[in-house]
């Protein structure tokens, strides 16, 4: 079984997936207060860190094997046009901490998740640093972006994951179909033979619709007075800052915690968790492929132990 240890593990969507895979979770870090208490609801055996910058490489487990993490986005997301600051930001610029922690560990995998803006940030060069950084610690590396809509949530969400291994090209063989694989039937829609029937049946409803930065808590006689919505089945990306999409039917009142029970002290801290948590499917998908990975070289390498004897 292979072990991991999850950094800006937020709420645990590496955790879940990577578990859901076959995975075992043997450490965590994450400083937000909210998250935190998530955390350690679902995992309260688990060596919990709170600031990565405190650190030190002899607190990770040694048999974590798996290391994961999506780096603050805040410095590279296209949501904060204009002010980027990319890796040379406060918050985004903790990947050189982790990037150090990986130094001196060596996991045999890393696993990286972030925002399409990762891609462009100061014209691609913060990702060629983060490409080089990688490679110079013997890391093969490949890279995808994938969306959220074509692995059974109802909800766009596109991102990008960095899958990384130690002395070689397998990330490629993680993140990359040797053959053809299926499309989205139309666009909206995405892989039915992916998708939760009961989810997306449920959605595709005539009154059920997606509102954008609904403004939830508002009376309901105000209305949505939002950017826009939808009723193809999808939601938007969730919004970390405070706003959310709202998925309910016309008939429905938009004040979310009377509909819901959520407390009002908790909506904020709910929607910016979730908003900034990754999609457990998309991370379960590629954890069920490293270990097939990681099951075949096996083999390889006992065959060749075989041989040689």
């Amino acid at each position: 079984m292979l072990k991991v240890a999850s950094f800006f593990a937020g709420i645990g969507g590496f955790d879940l997936g990577l578990e859901k895979a076959g995975m075992k979770i043997v450490f965590q870090c994450e400083i937000n207060k909210f998250c935190q208490k998530v955390l350690k609801q679902h995992w309260p055996k688990v060596p919990l860190f709170e600031d990565i910058g405190k650190v030190n490489p002899s607190d990770i487990p040694s048999s974590a094997e798996v290391w994961c993490g999506g780096f603050p986005c805040q410095d590279l997301s296209l949501a904060n046009q204009g002010k980027r600051k990319g890796l040379e930001g406060e918050r985004s610029g903790l990947f050189y901490k982790y990037a150090e922690l990986i130094a001196s560990n060596k996991p045999r995998w890393v696993i990286i998740e972030n925002v399409p803006g990762l891609l462009n940030s100061h014209q691609g060069k913060d990702f060629q640093v983060l490409l080089e950084k990688l490679d110079e610690l013997g890391y093969g590396v490949s890279w995808r972006v994938f969306d959220a809509k074509y692995f059974g949530t109802p909800q766009r969400r596109r991102r990008v994951y960095v899958v990384a291994s130690l002395g070689n090209l397998r990330s490629a063989q993680v993140l990359f179909e040797s053959g053809p694989f299926a499309i989205a039937s139309r666009s909206g829609i995405g892989k039915r033979e992916t998708t939760f029937n009961s989810i997306r049946e449920s959605d595709k409803e005539a009154n059920i619709f997606a509102i954008q930065h609904a403004s939830i808590g508002r009376k309901s006689e105000a209305g949505p007075q939002a950017k826009g919505y939808r009723n193809d089945g999808e939601s938007y990306t969730l919004d970390s800052r405070g706003s959310a999409d709202a998925v309910c039917k016309t008939v429905d009142a938009f004040r979310v915690r009377d509909t819901s029970g959520i407390s009002q002290t908790l909506d904020g801290n709910r929607y910016r968790a979730v908003g900034n948590a990754v999609c457990v499917h998309i991370v379960h998908w590629i954890g069920q492929r490293i270990m097939a990975v990681e099951n075949e070289w096996n083999k390889e390498l006992k065959k060749t132990k075989k041989q040689s004897n």
